[in-house]
């Protein structure tokens, strides 16, 4: 995927974040209606709100997908969606079973009260009528949030109900379908009262920017960087899944002295290699602690893009003659800090990261300390 720098103009009015035009990274392909174009706007969340209605669907759709908890996420477009723009899937079941609904709202203001009970409405007559159980969350996607007695209602989950029933003739009847008008039969309204309305919210710019999946679209969309990763911590004890590049430091501490070290406890008291062992250690915790957060977090492409280049960078410190396996393994880490990686994760690869990921690619086998 290729970045290109797109000129923006700030702009002069009230609220502008600038002055004069400015170059903001973009991803392309994120954005198609916005690549290699003149850019008008400044920030992630001014793009957000400028995306027309079908982009922020797409969007709405990559958030979702990285969000935890779904076996599957899916977009609706068009004709006969029914209410559903993106749903989310608790399980294999899909309609049939737990699901949340994200309907995206892209209005140049605020979304009014009518639609969004009218939306609300329209999902809970289709699931009336089979075509799939209620949804257990309903989300309004808006950019601009929505209006003031909107968000009273929905923070008042009886209201909120209320609001819909009194309104159905309004808001409801004649804008679900075309085809013809739904009355609000007693069985219907039997059906609405059971739901739970506290399922509804709203996620605005703000909200979607603020969580761990907004931050890593973000990311991804913008070049910008994520948040920062844990340091590891580092247990008491040697674990087992340590073994294989402890064991590599062990046999370079025994070659060293020309004396075998057995275990990690016979080097325990010993003035130069017990600190070294202890701070290897550090390192490699902090950087399985930055690997973890990063998966968790969806972005294996950028954390393989990060290790393949230490993985580069290292090779000919690795690969040069060394009076010993230990030399080696100094020359190594001594590399290993100055390796400028590339991607969004770089910022956040601290020096004991990076030399930890070397670790990492001994217990892998990928780096040896000794040649045989």
């Amino acid at each position: 995927m290729k970045a290109t720098n797109c000129p923006v103009d700030a702009g002069s009015g009230a609220g502008d974040l600038g002055k004069g035009p400015r170059r903001v990274r973009i991803i392309e392909g994120t954005f198609p209606q916005c690549t290699l174009s003149l850019m008008p706007l400044l920030h992630p969340e001014r793009y957000i709100v400028a995306l027309p209605a079908d982009e922020l669907e797409k969007f709405a759709r990559e958030w979702a997908s990285l969000k935890k908890g779904y076996f599957e996420v899916e977009r609706f477009s068009g004709a006969g969606d029914m209410g559903r723009d993106v749903v989310g899937y608790l399980s294999k079941q899909r309609h049939e079973g737990d699901w949340h609904n994200y309907q995206c709202k892209q209005y140049g203001k605020a979304v009014p009260l009518n639609v969004g009970l009218g939306e609300i409405g329209k999902i809970l007559y289709f699931a009336h009528e089979g075509e799939f159980t209620a949804p257990t969350k309903f989300y309004f996607v808006a950019p601009k949030g929505v209006v003031r007695t909107l968000r009273t209602y929905i923070s008042k989950p009886s209201e909120l109900k209320k609001a819909l029933i009194d309104n159905w003739d309004d808001y409801c009847a004649k804008t679900i379908t075309r085809k013809k008008t739904i009355a609000l039969t007693d069985a219907l309204k039997k059906f609405i009262e059971a739901w739970d309305f506290s399922n509804v919210s709203v996620i605005s710019v703000d909200v979607m920017l603020a969580d761990a999946a907004g931050k890593i679209l973000m990311a991804k969309k913008f070049a910008e960087s994520p948040d920062p990763a844990p340091k590891g911590v580092v247990p008491g004890t040697i674990e087992d899944r340590e073994m294989p590049y402890v064991q590599q430091l062990l046999d370079a501490y025994s070659e060293r002295d020309s004396k075998l070290y057995a275990d990690h406890s016979a080097i325990a008291k010993h003035a130069d290699h017990a600190p070294h062992l202890a701070m290897q250690r550090e390192r490699f915790f902090d950087a399985d602690a930055f690997t973890r957060f990063y998966r968790d977090n969806t972005m294996t492409e950028e954390i393989d893009l990060l290790r393949n280049d230490m993985l580069h960078g290292v090779a000919e410190a690795h690969g040069a003659v060394h009076p010993d396996a230990l030399t080696r393994a100094n020359a190594v880490m001594q590399q290993a800090a100055n390796v400028q990686p590339s991607g969004v994760l770089a910022k956040h690869a601290r020096v004991p990261v990076k030399q930890g990921i070397c670790h990492h690619f001994a217990n892998e086998g990928k780096l040896k300390w000794q040649k045989k």
